[in-house]
């Protein structure tokens, strides 16, 4: 009945007058990609046969199902709508959209019931494919586990009337892991599901379903994926995914340094690619985790430059409401905000904290969850620097938010919104716990010894941290006990092995501090010897004969499999696209081409007519509004489908008095610019609405595209700020 539902609303939708920009193939075609896909060499070798009269159809199926196996979905569905575009009636290109998204229920269920559609153009074997997704999303929502099973069996089916089909086995093994994780269904036996990887790797030794041995073995048993995260990369070395989850087996094997390798060739080859399509980092899938592993994993080998340079870096991303925010754990704002703070703590970087402190990099925030961790570490770092009378004044911010929230809890329990009562309670927690810690400091500013160990109960230092405040306040047991257990804990992780030789050397047992320095040694490869858990080390260093300069190379081992040149991969941190020089005529017929604003950053808007409802609407509030920008020092420029003498017709529908618009109205009839700002959809042949920020110097900062123009001006005149000024020099 949904399906039926589904397809006449479809038919219904397309009949009707659709607002410009809007796909005429439904609400589900208005996202992901709208501009055409390339071949792209190394995405997997994989194959399914499918039923296409488009010659090049099949290739880019293929492609497209490579970029499913490596989780590229975002490029995956772009891959399957280039059949689409040429074959509107292959069924399997629906089918593959409906896979890529895999994450996004309501617009898979639209792709296919569109393939459904299509059943009588496809093949039995295309046809059980596109019925287990079909069953899958009919399912009742509410019973997952019993919908997830129906897809487990449905896949089996293929592989039992299909044997020899290694997709239907890739896609089984994929979809018992991940419903071991989330859909209720436990996997009985790992070594069941390997068997049936071993099947596929037995026919294609590469085949990139090692993607999926790595996530079966990654929290049971790592290192029995130890050969997949060797192989992975070369299975799809476009693909930066493929070179991220081998990350995975070598942290949890505490093999730092190949971690860390991995994370930066998965960062680079996804840099080269936003650079190449014109993307925002947020919108490839698993950017934003991926780098903030790599943060995590320059803090693991002591390397506090790198990991701050990484930090930094995710902050630094075009930030996007849809895209970027706070919200969620996902997104590069919320991923660099984290490991910022981690990082100046971890590396005990207090004067940096501080001068970070009333900077874009850790500006104070409306939300009380997100400002107290930095009230908390800036306490911290007070305390730590003596600086009394600046940590009672944050304390008194700390209590003001107190004030503020205090009663939300109550009113959560009573309004009866429990998960809300939930949240304020744990917040009111988290205040709480913060007001403790630093309290307890400033009372230990004084000497106060009670205070500093009640402010070492109740903080949230790391543990290796505390074990050091335990050495210094004369709790000789408790700095041993803590900090043997966080190194055991943390193994090969060097600010953790820093501690236990700065307490070893303390207790006076040498032998097991020389021994623990040793082991340091051979994980010193990246160490930062500036950084102040390292610098303490030094003078035990010359007392143990050890040279001032004590890192040691690392030794790549035998298992690691190919490493190819990092630099050839792409570069180390996302970089803005130049901006396409466009030379089109305005009203009054004054030409404007954009390298006239040279040295002016730019709001350029691409709007679709005059006939565009909403257009209007974007082009009058950025005109009520057009003070604004000018005192933050942008110029804006609207390009418009319409041709020249058209234009004065979006002058006319300004609904404002004060005479014309206040920026140009430049037409663009044959749609260049459009297409150059990928502000057009290639597989519909219609241009879409977008908006850009160029900085002075012709680098295109930060884009929305989309079916409805970016109406959130406050956001937009904000971000722009933010953005000009980390790159004043770009």
């Amino acid at each position: 009945m949904h399906r039926l539902f589904t397809l006449l609303f479809i038919t219904t939708l397309a009949a009707e007058p659709l607002d410009p920009g809007h796909s005429h193939q439904g609400e589900a075609f208005n996202e992901g990609p709208r501009q055409e896909a390339v071949i792209i060499e190394g995405t997997g070798k994989v194959h399914l046969p499918i039923t296409t009269s488009w010659e090049d159809g099949q290739a880019y199926f293929d492609q497209g199902l490579g970029q499913l196996h490596g989780f590229w979905y975002y490029e995956a569905e772009r891959s399957f709508r280039q059949i689409a575009a040429h074959d509107p009636h292959c069924a399997m290109a629906y089918w593959g959209m409906a896979m890529a998204n895999w994450e996004n229920p309501e617009r898979a269920r639209d792709f296919i019931d569109k393939a459904s559609s299509l059943a009588t153009k496809a093949s039995p074997r295309e046809l059980q494919y596109i019925n287990a997704q079909a069953n899958y999303y009919d399912g009742i929502p509410e019973d997952a586990k019993a919908r997830n099973l129906e897809l487990v069996h449905d896949l089996e089916g293929i592989i039992h009337d299909y044997p020899h089909d290694l997709e239907a086995k890739a896609f089984l093994a994929c979809r018992l892991w991940q419903f071991s994780e989330k859909g209720g269904i436990p996997i009985p036996s790992h070594e069941a599901v390997d068997a049936l990887l071993q099947q596929i790797f037995s026919t294609a030794p590469l085949h990139p379903a090692h993607h999926y041995r790595i996530h079966l073995w990654d929290k049971h048993k790592a290192e029995r994926a130890i050969d997949s995260a060797a192989k992975l990369g070369i299975t799809a070395p476009a693909i930066a995914h493929m070179w991220h989850m081998p990350g995975h087996i070598y942290s949890k094997l505490s093999r730092h340094e190949d971690a860390v390798w991995h994370q930066m060739a998965s960062s680079r080859i996804d840099h080269a690619h936003m650079h190449d399509r014109q993307l925002l980092p947020d919108q490839i899938h698993n950017y934003a985790h991926n780098n903030e592993w790599l943060a995590r994993s320059w803090i693991h080998l002591g390397n506090a430059p790198e990991a701050l340079a990484m930090a930094k870096s995710l902050l630094a991303n075009p930030r996007h409401p849809k895209l970027n925010s706070l919200e969620g754990k996902a997104h590069s704002y919320r991923y660099g905000r984290d490991r910022l703070l981690e990082v100046l703590e971890k590396f005990e970087l207090w004067n940096e904290t501080l001068m970070l402190a009333g900077t874009t990099w850790l500006e104070a925030l409306p939300e009380s969850r997100d400002e107290l961790p930095r009230l908390r570490l800036i306490g911290i770092a007070q305390s730590e620097l003596k600086q009394k009378d600046y940590l009672m004044e944050t304390i008194a911010k700390v209590e003001a938010i107190k004030k503020t929230k205090g009663q939300e809890p109550q009113k959560a329990r009573n309004n009866g919104n429990r998960k809300a009562g939930g949240k304020a309670n744990k917040e009111a927690e988290q205040i709480n716990k913060t007001l403790d810690e630093l309290k307890a400091c400033l009372s230990a500013i004084d000497g106060d010894t009670n205070a500093a160990l009640t402010a070492l109960e109740r903080s949230q230092r790391p543990d290796f941290a505390k074990a050091l405040k335990h050495l210094a306040l004369g709790n000789e047991k408790k700095a041993d006990e803590l900090s043997k257990a966080t190194m055991e804990k943390s193994r090969n992780q060097t600010l953790p092995l820093a501690a236990r030789i700065e307490v070893l050397h303390a207790l006076e047992r040498h032998d097991e501090a020389r021994r623990c320095f040793g082991e340091l040694r051979q994980h010193s490869s990246h160490l930062d010897l500036q950084a102040p858990p390292f610098v303490r080390l030094l003078p035990i260093a010359k007392e143990y004969g050890i040279p001032d300069d004590w890192t040691v190379p690392y030794e790549i081992p035998a298992d690691f499999g190919e490493r190819p040149n990092l630099t050839d991969l792409g570069p180390r941190h996302w970089s803005p696209p130049q901006a396409y020089n466009f030379a089109l005529a305005s009203l009054y017929l004054q030409s404007n081409q954009l390298s006239d604003y040279r040295g002016q950053a730019v709001i350029l808007i691409h709007y679709l007519g005059h006939s565009c409802l909403h257009c209007a609407e974007q082009l009058n509030a950025i005109a009520e509004r057009y003070d604004d920008f000018k005192k933050s020092g942008l110029t804006v420029i609207a390009i418009s489908t319409d041709d020249y003498t058209e234009l004065s017709k979006s002058q006319y529908n300004y609904a404002s008095s004060d005479g014309p618009f206040p920026f140009p109205l430049c037409a663009d009839p044959d749609m260049k610019s459009f297409r150059a700002y990928n502000a057009y959809d290639d597989f519909e042949k219609q241009p879409l609405h977008g908006t850009h920020l160029i900085s002075p110097k012709g680098r295109v900062l930060w884009s929305d595209i989309s079916a409805d123009p970016f109406m959130d001006i406050d956001f937009l005149l904000n971000e722009s700020s933010r953005l000009l000024k980390l790159h004043h020099s770009k």
